[in-house]
């Protein structure tokens, strides 16, 4: 089979028009609580690796420094996180999650699930199962390149 030679019809594109779909609606659910869809990896991240120095989370995340720094300063006007001193090294600090930015990250990972019903409700059960492997493989593969 002969691949299409329109534009909409490559993988790249599709994948593109879908996630800025679910950025947008994901975006939009977040309002609410404060923070955007690039916190949520950061406060996922803190979960996952609690008192790691910022530069470790943004290595972890292939966010620029001056980003993460950005992220970390909104995360700690909310009250989601906080910098400790690193007592072995006084111009490091671990950043830590707070009870409410733990608060912060169950909600927006019970939003991200409800938009992925929302964007995935055209699929089956087995059909979602499969994208997701795939969309995992394809994830992987990026983060190997």
């Amino acid at each position: 089979m002969k691949p299409s030679s329109h534009l909409t019809d490559t993988s790249g594109y599709m994948l593109s028009k879908l996630g800025q779909a679910t950025i947008e609606q994901f975006a939009q659910r977040l309002r609410p609580l404060g923070i955007r869809p690039k916190h949520c990896g950061l406060l996922a991240a803190i979960r996952h690796m609690p008192m790691t120095s910022q530069l470790a989370l943004g290595q972890a995340l292939n966010v620029v420094p001056s980003a993460i720094v950005t992220m970390i300063d909104d995360l700690e006007a909310l009250g989601a996180i906080k910098r400790v001193a690193d007592e072995a090294d006084r111009r490091r600090y671990a950043i830590e999650l707070t009870e409410k930015g733990a608060a912060m990250l169950q909600q927006a990972t019970a939003i991200a699930q409800q938009v992925d019903e929302s964007i995935l409700a055209p699929l089956g059960k087995s059909e979602r199962d499969t994208l997701r492997q795939l969309l995992k493989k394809l994830s992987t593969g990026l983060s190997q390149a």
